[in-house]
This record gives C-alpha cells, structure tokens and sequence, in this order.
C-alpha cells in the first residue's frame, strides 16, 4: 500500500469518527430506555384507551417500552403542565386533544401555552354528535331541536362533560348556528351526561360517538346530526349538521402526541415518522373502529392546524363570555 493510499485511508476514517462525534448523543441512541405518554386523564376514557393503544403500537417501532402514566386533573392541565416543563429529550410525551392546550388555558391560568409544545403527530379522530333520548317525541329531527329551543330561551336542558372539552365547544357552536340559548349543564365526563340523558333529567347533549355508539345502535338514544365536516362511517345514516341547512359547526375531536418546546428538529422528524407509523398498526386500527372512532396520522403541521382551528373558537367564546369554568 502506497503512502498516498494509506494518507486518504486515515483521511476518511477520521472524517467518519468527527461525523459520529459531531451528532447528538439522543441521534445515536434514541430511544435507549423507556418512553413515557402522559394522559392527563383518569383511566378508562375514551382518551385513555387511545393512549394505551398507541402506546402498545408505538412500542413495537420504537423498540422500547411506552409507559403510560395517567395524571387526571384540572381538564387536563395537571399532566400537561408535567410535560411542558419535562426535558424535550423524546422520552416524555403527551397525549391528548386540542382542548388541553389551546382551550384550557383560555379559562383557567396553566403553567404552560400552546407554544410550550411541539406537535409531532394525531393518531386518532371521532365523530360529535348532538343526542337526545330514541323515545323522545318532540325531537325527531333537528328541526324539530331546533324549533322547540328557538320558541323560549334556555328551554333545553343541554349537556357537555366539561368546561373547555370538544364536547363544551360543541354546544356553543350549535347554539350560535340553531339560533337559540340552551341551559347549558356541564358534568365532570361523559357517562354522568349519558346517565341523566337515559333518564330523562336532561333533554340532550353532545358527545363523540364512541361513549354513545352501544346507546345509539339499542336505540335508548338519537343522533340528531353529526357535528362535523362529513358523515361518521360508524353511523353513516346520520346526516350532518350542515347536510340539514344549518351551516357548518365542526365538533371533531382529534387526539395526538406532543412533546415540550424546544426538541431538535431531527428529532421531531424522527418521533412523527415512528408516530405514523404506529397508527398503521394493525391492532390500533382494529381497536379505533372498535371503539367508534378513527386511527387518524397527520403531519405536525396538520396537528398544528387543528390547534390554531380550535384555539380562534374557544378565543371567540372566551370573548363572548361564553366560555366559562362552572
């Protein structure tokens, strides 16, 4: 071997050996031990077991376990705020809906804002829609809804699971579009609503189709109209709002995964990639149609869209007053 050849043989292994140095240690090793997934919810929600399903799908592309750690609280904010202030390493994450960043703090002061996160990716979406009971003869179509609740103010007892939820805006949208003032009734999460609904306490409330979805194939409730841009194909016999004549209110509840501020761009590539594909799994989508909704992947960017979307409605409401902590 030359002296030439031998001179370029060192030239490359050395320019190889300043490359591996010059990355970040988290490009070399991530994930080298276990990721946490904050749900700021209790166990056994709808958001919960999308969590956990992910969880499971995105263990299998990461290589390593994803623990999910519920911290349930102030609409969400307990378990945001671990995550806004937590290392933008890739190793804590959080999921959860819109609400939780852009709607919360806008009724209650949070340690964080929606620029304390970076979006990496949805994973699941589900339908909103406005029940009343199956056996209830005044409302057999929206018009009829809406009819009956123009005729007095505040004549219908209306429902929601919580200030700030999909479900609260929901309601302020329908409102604004029926033209009318509902008593609005907030309970701390859906199935206290559906209880009272069943049992004739309440004369309707809005909802994502998968807490209500066994009420409404036994008939015990009615959709009146899906709250969003195109019919549900779970139950594709429900027209949506804007299908009925009444304009264009999009309840769609999103559910994706974010990271604190701050995270190198790389590794945000590299989470939103692994997050897609986790939505793919086979098993994550059986679960989704199982539970009502939808394994849904975007990019951060459409992540971020559905933030901004949702923030300019609850600001508006905020603004008008309507948006309020009970």
């Amino acid at each position: 071997m030359n002296i030439q050849r031998r001179s370029m043989i060192k030239l490359g292994a050395g320019l190889c050996v300043g490359a591996a140095i010059g990355r970040p240690a988290w490009a070399q090793s991530y994930p080298s031990r276990p990721v946490t997934l904050v749900v700021p919810f209790a166990p056994g929600g709808n958001t919960d077991i999308v969590g956990r399903t992910i969880a499971t799908a995105l263990a299998k592309v990461l290589g390593q376990s994803v623990v999910v750690d519920n911290r349930g609280g102030a609409g969400g904010s307990i378990g945001a705020s671990q995550v806004a202030r937590s290392d933008p390493d890739g190793y804590t994450l959080l999921l959860c809906g819109a609400g939780v960043i852009v709607t919360v703090p806008q009724m209650v002061k949070t340690s964080y804002s929606r620029d304390s996160f970076t979006p990496l990716g949805l994973v699941n979406k589900s339908s909103m829609v406005l029940l009343v009971r199956g056996n209830d003869e005044r409302f057999k179509t929206l018009k009829d809804f809406a009819e009956y609740a123009r005729a007095e103010p505040r004549r219908v007892n209306a429902a929601h699971s919580g200030p700030g939820t999909p479900n609260h805006l929901a309601l302020l949208q329908t409102e604004s579009a029926l033209k009318a003032q509902f008593t609005v009734l907030s309970y701390k999460g859906a199935n206290p609503a559906l209880i009272s609904l069943l049992g004739g306490q309440i004369d309707a409330m809005f909802d994502q189709v998968p807490s209500c979805l066994p009420h409404i194939k036994s008939g015990a409730l009615k959709a009146l109209a899906v709250l969003g841009p195109e019919r549900d194909p779970i139950i594709p016999d429900v027209p949506t709002i804007a299908e009925l004549g009444f304009g264009n209110v999009d309840g769609t509840t999103y559910v994706g995964i974010l990271g604190p501020s701050g995270m190198p761009k790389a590794l945000q590539d590299q989470l939103a990639n692994l997050i897609a594909q986790a939505v793919k799994d086979p098993q994550a989508i059986k679960s989704a149609t199982e539970l009502g909704s939808v394994a849904y992947s975007s990019t951060p960017q459409e992540f971020t869209e559905v933030l901004n979307a949702e923030y300019a409605v609850a600001a508006q409401a905020a603004k008008d007053g309507r948006l309020k902590v009970d």
